[in-house]
């Protein structure tokens, strides 16, 4: 009470009686702008208490409530769910990095996206580069990779093509401004199908095409209405990371939270990648973390996944911050290091939910594009997915992104996916293309010291949810 004197404000004996006994506060009694206080004067205190009380008691006798009328309807179901191991690289890895097997791994690239080239129609006769001088005058269409990609003095374009026979050279003429500027977005090592007439050095192009998507395709419909969520780059252990809101997606799953009807939907899980912040990936990274250990960062994660619905099917593939090769593709993550019943995979790795063929890959491939054409950012990832789509590859560029030369190459996309869900780059894009549906998943990591150096905004904690057989996709917000 001396504070209160100390302020010019008295108080009688029995008011002075009233708050002691009711713990009532120098704020509270400060909030009554009186001189003088009364007993009469703590009514409004004890009525404002009462009334928060009971709110309190109303709120979490509808919370009890609401738990107890949950019905799930995903638990009702068992999952519809088949990986295609034969295009995962985990258990078959055979290469010894030697010059012999990046000659086979690119014998293989080049041989399978020319199969998918082959199906586009044109009129003019197909020609090997073998030779093709002799065709001098004659019009032909030839499957080529880009090995190199110059401007000319008279601001043409000049490619250095290859195949398996032989090396020619090609011009695309800033004349012909369509094919031109749709030249721009060429890059090393795509494998094109090109239109052109043959001069004795050079092939003129008149046009070319990648391997790309169907325009149209029949997609197999989901008969149960269920959905599933698309999560990446948790980053348990780090110091950015986002517990707070993850715990509140967690209690949203299982019906605690707005919309439960969506939430009892929820069947399945897809994360892609940077389950951890792991150790060592940068240098001086232990000052960013909050666990050193990588068994505990995953023992973070173990617990997680624990506390979710235990008829949610759970699927993990690695990233560059997880305990695998560094280099594409990368292997699924073991069960010993997980330490949880998760189903894991690898990335790139295709899967089939609810009839969806599913492409899920973490994206590393993302940090090559960006530097490499000027019309991509980091702010619209949804566009490198789409260039990837495109040339029915996640990573053509040698060089611009850790590759492992596997006699296979699993960077092909050799299915046709309904959804293609990346991760990495911590900022949430959506789109459609040629049927399928692009996904980039965001992540549970605040902005990093990187992050802000290089003015990149990521959008934490905002999970993307598709419903099957609406095929609806959308975001809910788990910020606030």
């Amino acid at each position: 009470m001396d504070s209160l004197k100390a302020l010019g404000i008295r108080v009688s004996l029995d008011a002075e009686k009233a708050i002691s006994e009711n713990s009532i506060t120098s704020d509270e009694l400060l909030s009554l702008k009186k001189t003088f206080i009364s007993p009469e004067d703590l009514e409004p205190i004890l009525k404002k208490r009462e009334e928060a009380k009971a709110q309190e008691m109303q709120a979490a006798q509808a919370e009890v409530s609401r738990a107890s009328d949950y019905k799930p309807l995903a638990k009702e179901y068992s999952p519809e769910f088949r990986v295609h191991e034969s295009l995962d690289v985990t258990g078959k890895s055979r290469t010894e990095g030697g010059v012999a097997d990046f000659v086979s791994h690119f014998q293989n690239r080049f041989e399978r996206i020319s199969s998918m080239l082959r199906t586009v129609g044109g009129k003019y006769p197909e020609a090997d580069l073998y030779g093709i001088s002799k065709l001098a005058g004659q019009k032909v269409r030839t499957i080529i990779m880009v090995s190199d990609i110059r401007t000319t003095k008279k601001g043409n374009m000049l490619l250095e093509a290859e195949d398996l026979t032989g090396q020619f050279k090609v011009v695309i003429s800033q004349r012909d401004e369509e094919v031109f500027d749709k030249a721009k977005n060429l890059v090393r090592d795509d494998i094109i199908l090109l239109f052109g007439k043959v001069s004795q050095a050079f092939l003129i192009a008149e046009d070319f095409e990648w391997p790309d998507l169907p325009v149209a395709r029949e997609k197999k419909k989901a008969e149960r209405d269920l959905a599933a969520v698309y999560l990446s780059d948790l980053h348990f252990g780090s110091k950015e990371f986002l517990g707070d809101h993850l715990a509140r997606f967690s209690e949203w799953i299982k019906g605690k939270g707005d919309n439960p009807h969506l939430a009892g939907k929820v069947k399945y899980l897809f994360i892609a990648g940077d389950i951890v912040d792991g150790i060592g990936i940068y240098p001086n990274q232990e000052k960013d973390l909050t666990e050193l250990d990588i068994f505990k960062q995953y023992g973070m994660f173990a617990k997680f996944v624990e506390g979710l619905p235990d008829y949610i099917e759970v699927v993990v593939s690695p990233g560059n911050h997880d305990a695998v090769r560094r280099a594409d593709p990368m292997p699924a993550l073991s069960k010993e290091i997980l330490g949880c019943s998760v189903t894991s995979i690898g990335s790139p790795s295709y899967f089939c939910a609810e009839n969806s063929e599913h492409l899920i890959y973490h994206g590393t491939c993302a940090d090559g594009w960006i530097s490499t054409l000027p019309h991509l950012s980091y702010d619209e990832p949804e566009k490198v997915m789409i260039e990837c789509l495109r040339r029915r590859h996640l990573s053509p560029i040698f060089g611009g992104n850790a590759i492992v030369p596997e006699k296979l190459d699993y960077m092909i996309i050799e299915k046709e996916p309904d959804i293609v869900h990346f991760g990495h780059v911590h900022k949430n894009g959506y789109a459609r293309y040629r049927g399928t549906t692009i996904i980039n998943s965001g992540t549970f990591q605040d902005t990093t010291d990187f992050q802000r150096r290089q003015g990149h905004i990521p959008t934490p904690a905002k999970v993307p949810i598709y419903e099957f057989a609406q095929d609806k996709l959308r975001t809910l917000d788990f910020t606030r």
